[in-house]
């Protein structure tokens, strides 16, 4: 079965290059890129 579509992720990775290139590899396209930051990201994301 080949994987149709991912939505809303959040991986946190030392590499995120690398990580993109393994992801683009199983054969998924990147949309787009963004930083987040301030208190909300502290919230929603773990180290």
């Amino acid at each position: 079965m080949a994987l149709k579509r991912m939505d809303n992720v959040g991986i946190v990775v030392d590499d995120l290059d690398g990580s993109i290139d393994f992801f683009q590899e199983l054969g998924l396209e990147l949309e787009g890129r963004a930083t987040i930051e301030g208190e909300w990201a502290g919230r929603v994301t773990r180290p």
